[in-house]
C-alpha cells in the first residue's frame, strides 16, 4: 500500500512538469512566429540626412534592408557599416522603430581641399585625407595641395597630415595668392602667383605661419622676389633675384 501511495504523487508532479514543458514550447514558438509575421516585417525605410552630395537612393542600395524583412532579423551595425562605406558618407546611425520602420541617419562629408597628383588630375579630399570624388579645374574654389598618389573614392590619402593643417589656416584673402602647397623635406612649401614660393616649414596648425606670410604679403615689394620663408614667423626672410633688382 505505500509503495502504491508514493507512486500517485510521482506521477501527478511529472505530469505537471510536462504541462509546463509544453506550455513553453508553445509560447516560445508562438513569440518566433509573431516576430516573423507581417505585423512586425519592414514596410519603412526613413531616410534623415543633408540633400547634397549624398542621394537617398545611394543610401537605401547600399544599406541592403529588404521590405518585408523580419525587424528582428535587420542587424543595425551591418547596415552601419554599409552606408558609412559611401565615399560622401561620414557617419551613420540606425535604428529599428517598433514595430515595422527602420531609420537610417547621416552627416556627409565636407571637401576641404583639391588633390593634384603628378599627371595633374584633381580629387576633392576631406579633412581626413579621404578621397571624396574627382574634380576638373575651376569646379572647386578650395585650397591646392599636390600630392604623389591617389586611391578611388572612400580610400585615404597617406602622410599630408602638414598639408591638411596648413590648407586649414588658408584664408580667402591668402587664396588669392597660393595657387598650390606642395610637401618639402622641411615641412610645408606655398606656390604663390608670378613664380615666388613661401617656406611654412613644420607647423602645429599653420596659423601663425600664415598670418606672417599675409603681413609680407600686404607691406612688402613683391618685385623680383623669389622666396618668403616664414618659417619662422616672428622673423620672416625674403631672398630676392639677384643681379637686375
Amino acid at each position: 500500500m505505500e509503495d502504491k501511495e508514493n507512486t500517485k504523487p510521482q506521477g501527478a508532479r511529472w505530469l505537471r512538469w510536462a504541462w509546463a514543458v509544453l506550455a513553453i514550447v508553445v509560447v516560445s514558438v508562438g513569440a518566433f512566429a509573431a516576430t516573423r509575421s507581417a505585423l512586425l516585417a519592414v514596410t519603412t525605410i526613413e531616410v534623415l540626412g543633408e540633400e547634397g552630395r549624398v542621394l537617398e537612393a545611394e543610401v537605401l542600395a547600399a544599406s541592403g534592408l529588404v521590405y518585408g524583412s523580419a525587424m528582428v532579423d535587420v542587424n543595425t551595425e551591418e547596415v552601419d557599416a554599409r552606408v558609412t562605406a559611401l565615399p560622401w558618407v561620414e557617419e551613420a546611425s540606425v535604428e529599428r522603430v517598433w514595430p515595422k520602420k527602420v531609420r537610417i541617419s547621416y552627416t556627409e562629408r565636407t571637401p576641404m581641399v583639391v588633390a593634384v597628383n603628378p599627371v595633374g588630375e584633381r580629387f576633392l579630399l576631406d579633412r581626413t585625407g579621404t578621397v571624396l570624388a574627382s574634380t576638373l579645374p575651376g569646379q572647386e574654389t578650395l585650397p591646392v595641395i599636390r600630392v604623389d598618389s591617389v586611391g578611388g573614392p572612400g580610400t585615404r590619402v597617406s602622410d599630408i597630415t602638414p598639408l591638411l593643417r596648413a590648407a586649414e589656416e588658408v584664408t580667402p584673402d591668402l587664396g588669392a595668392w597660393i595657387l598650390a602647397l606642395a610637401p618639402t623635406g622641411d615641412g610645408v612649401r606655398a606656390e604663390l602667383v608670378g613664380g615666388v614660393v613661401a617656406e611654412l616649414g613644420i607647423g602645429t596648425d599653420y596659423r601663425d605661419e600664415m598670418r606672417s606670410l599675409a603681413t609680407v604679403l600686404t607691406r612688402v615689394e613683391l618685385s623680383c622676389l623669389e622666396v618668403i620663408d616664414v618659417s619662422i614667423h616672428q622673423n620672416p626672410v625674403l631672398l630676392r633675384t639677384q643681379g637686375t633688382c
